[in-house]
Order: C-alpha cells, then structure tokens, then sequence
C-alpha cells in the first residue's frame, strides 16, 4: 500500500513486553485519515498495546511511528484513576482539554446522549454537579467513553466500547460513528456493531507479528 496520504505510518516498527512477549516485529502499516477500521487480534496479542503506541503512552523498541503534525487523539480509557473519583461530572468533562473551553455544557449534554447516560432536562444541571465516584461501574465506563467523544479528536481510538452499553446505548454510539467524518480505530467482539459502521480491519497477526491490513 502507497504510504502517502497516511495520517499514521508505521514503518519498521518493533515492540516486545519482554523478549518472551514481541508484540510488533518490523511492521508496516498505515491508516488513512478518515478510516473507519477494526484492529483484530486474538486475546493477548497486544491490541490494547499498539493504541499505547499510538497515543504516545509506549515507545517502539525499533523503527519509526510518523503521526501527521497537529493531529488529535484521543483513547477511551477502561478505568477512572482514583483521584478523578471526587470530581463533579462538569470537571471531569473541563479536565480532558488543556485549555478552557467555554460553553462546554451543550457539548457534554450531547455525549452523554449518546452514551445513553443523559438525564432528564430538569435534572442537567445538578447531573453536571454529582461527584463521578457516586456513579456505578458502568455508568462511570459510558463516561470515560463520553470523556474521549467530546474531545472531537482527529484519531477516535475505542477498546470495548461497547462492553457497558445497553441496545440503545449502542445505537446511539453507532449512530454516532457513522456520522463522525474523522478516523476511527475500534476494539470489540461485537460483529453487528463493527459490521454497522467500520469499512477495513487491522489484522494483528502473533504469527509473524505483523499488522495485516484488509478493507
């Protein structure tokens, strides 16, 4: 495949946990800007690692990772760190951008209509003021799901999205992918919600440990 057009090249490129556990061996790959892609793998092939090597969170051992300058990415975490706990819902929403972001509250209305979590009009407001940690494990999994869609990232990157969500909860995400005209790169073992919306898959493959590519 032509790597020119690529929003993210990876050339080259090497990772192992340890020497017991390579992950990438010299892979070649790239992801066009706008795709709407699959990364498939069996369970411990190191899925959730090449998103840590996408965001930045994992170096390569070898080779080069070439990201686009000025290019946004943003990852649905798994957990809420413990610190984030006693935030209000407003201050875990201002607190994924690094600047200010003024009239945030229409925005953080919208994502969590489409994680399924928003509440009734009249109760927005003191929604917005309820302390994260007083939520249940899943209803703090759609917000760290929300927390990643209002960033409006330029590179969407969603492990298990849809694990948390009840059926309209995954239409409303669907829907939502659908219509998100920027990159997207999703892990799930659900084929119906994959199928709806993403056109290609990245194929980590433990054999050869390379990242297969079919559209």
């Amino acid at each position: 495949m032509s790597q020119n057009g690529g929003l993210i090249t990876f050339k080259d490129a090497s990772y192992e946990h340890d020497s017991t556990k390579p992950i990438l061996k010299l892979a070649n790959f790239v992801v066009r800007r706008g795709a709407k892609l699959t990364l498939m793998g069996q369970n411990g092939a190191g899925k959730s690692t090449l998103f840590s090597l996408i965001t930045g969170k994992l170096k390569l051992d070898e080779g080069d990772i070439n990201i686009q300058p000025r290019t946004s990415i943003a990852i649905s975490r798994q957990i809420i760190p413990r610190d984030e706990l006693k935030l209000t819902v407003l201050e875990f929403f201002e607190q994924c951008f690094d600047e200010k972001v003024y009239n945030i509250e229409p925005k953080i209305d919208e994502v969590l209509e489409v994680v399924n979590l928003a509440p009734s009009e009249k109760m927005k407001d003191e929604f917005k003021q309820r302390v994260v940690g007083s939520f249940s494990g899943g209803q703090q999994a759609r917000l760290l799901l929300a927390s990643a869609l209002i960033q409006n990232p330029d590179v969407l990157l969603l492990d298990e999205p849809t694990n948390n969500l009840d059926k309209a909860g995954i239409e409303h995400l669907t829907d939502f992918l659908k219509e998100y005209r920027k990159t997207v790169i999703v892990i799930s073992h659900d084929a119906d919600f994959l199928n709806s919306f993403t056109q290609g898959v990245l194929y980590l493959n433990t054999q050869n440990r390379q990242v297969e590519q079919y559209n």
